[in-house]
């Protein structure tokens, strides 16, 4: 992996410039988007790895966000930061596919250590990719 890029959606503009200079000091190349219409379109350039995603955005869930995400790149890790803890929605996001659930207010090393193990995730599966491609079971066309 070439470089290693986040997308960060997230409403408070604050913390997007906070996530955003954190996360660049730490080495990472990070994009936002404010509008889910941008979001779409940069992950479907194809180079985002990690998403940072708002519960909410523009009064979509991130439940509904997360499998359009999946859809377009498989291989997306989404990290969700919500400010809900309520069973039903930690199984709507587990059930759409997140890597982590972060808990508002923000702990920026929470946020670092989430974003390490995304990426440590994503070079595990392009190493088996790459090596016994023929074990590994795949999507077959409809």
């Amino acid at each position: 992996m070439k470089s290693k890029t986040i997308l960060i959606a997230y409403q408070d503009e604050f913390w997007v410039r906070s996530l955003s200079t954190f996360l660049h000091g730490v080495g990472y190349k990070v994009e936002t988007a404010k509008m889910v219409s941008e979001m779409i379109r940069k992950v479907r350039k194809g180079h985002i790895h990690v998403v940072l995603l708002d519960d909410e955005m523009e009064g979509v869930k991130a439940s509904d966000l997360v499998p359009l995400f999946k859809n377009m790149n498989e291989r997306i890790q989404v990290i969700v930061i919500s400010s809900e803890a309520s069973l039903g929605q930690v199984k709507r996001l587990r059930g759409a596919g997140i890597f982590y659930q972060a808990m508002k207010p923000v702990d920026l090393e929470e946020i670092r250590s989430a974003v390490e193990c995304a990426f440590e995730k994503i070079e595990r599966e392009n190493l088996k990719e790459g090596f016994f491609p023929f074990l590994i079971p795949r999507r077959i066309p409809a």
